[in-house]
């Protein structure tokens, strides 16, 4: 009986061992890893202040000087008090940049100045006073123009 029994119980151990080792096993997952590249475009950090926020066409009206062909058109304006005036640079060269900048009845510079605007670029500015404020283009100063504010 014992001797029935070890037959049995070695039948059964090679079967499973048998049955481990002969049946197909399934192939390994395969897990693919690549790298990730994340971009970040860095905006260029400029080297004179930017331009203040262009303020919307309805908010100027008519009060609009185009810079184009190194001239400032209209070169005199009138506005009211509290009005806004608008320059925008329609140079057709991207190589074109203007500085507006103000000057006092002894041609010193005063408070308000455009910073470099390129073509494509405007600047608005806010009169509060009345007066004449005549300005020129830092850049090139064979430009100029008057704002007159009554």
């Amino acid at each position: 009986m014992k001797r029935t029994a070890f037959v049995i119980l070695l039948l059964l151990v090679t079967t499973m061992v048998t049955g481990c080792t002969n049946s197909e096993q399934p192939a390994p997952t395969q897990v693919q890893t690549t790298a990730m590249t994340t971009t970040v475009e860095k905006t260029p950090v400029p080297t004179t202040s930017p331009p203040a926020t262009p303020i919307s066409q309805v908010s100027v009206s008519g009060n609009t000087i185009t810079i184009r062909d190194f001239t400032f058109t209209p070169q005199t304006i009138t506005v009211k008090t509290g009005e806004i005036v608008r320059w925008e640079n329609n140079e057709p060269d991207q190589n074109y940049v203007h500085r507006i900048v103000f000057t006092d009845p002894s041609g010193n510079i005063i408070k308000y100045d455009s910073s470099v605007l390129s073509p494509g670029q405007s600047w608005s500015q806010k009169f509060t006073a009345p007066g004449t404020y005549t300005y020129y283009c830092k850049i090139h100063p064979q430009m100029t123009g008057t704002v007159i504010v009554t």
